[in-house]
């Protein structure tokens, strides 16, 4: 093998992980303005909610200073129980996967064990 083959296969590799690694920017980004535009709605529609009690009680007056703070307060709450959901989910997989690799060793131990079970039988019966 020369150097020029082994040259010509790690730039096809490299291409090939670099394509990989595009599509995992662009499905990050999409998932991530996604985020952001949902946490844009909420907040306008906590704006909302703001505008709509000031207008229909009149115990609440309006105020520019009250409907940012409610906007505000909106995205924020949003944003952080987004985060914590998907954090949940994160750490459920991450805690499946180790289960699932005990089960496995369990079961091949298990089956290990049942094999030399049947092995002893034999010999003893000769």
């Amino acid at each position: 093998m020369n150097i020029s083959s082994l040259l010509n296969s790690l730039s096809e590799m490299n291409t090939a992980v670099l394509l990989l690694a595009l599509v995992v920017l662009f499905v990050v980004a999409f998932k991530v303005m996604e985020m952001v535009m949902q946490t844009v709605l909420v907040t306008a529609l906590s704006g909302a909610f703001y505008f709509a009690l000031s207008y229909f009680l009149s115990s609440v007056t309006f105020s520019l200073n009250s409907l940012l703070f409610f906007a505000f307060i909106g995205g924020t709450l949003y944003t952080a129980y987004n985060l914590l959901t998907k954090s949940y989910k994160v750490a459920t997989l991450l805690l499946k996967i180790p289960l699932k690799l005990i089960g496995i060793a369990r079961g091949m131990i298990k089956s290990l064990i049942s094999r030399r079970k049947k092995d002893s039988k034999k010999e003893e019966k000769d």
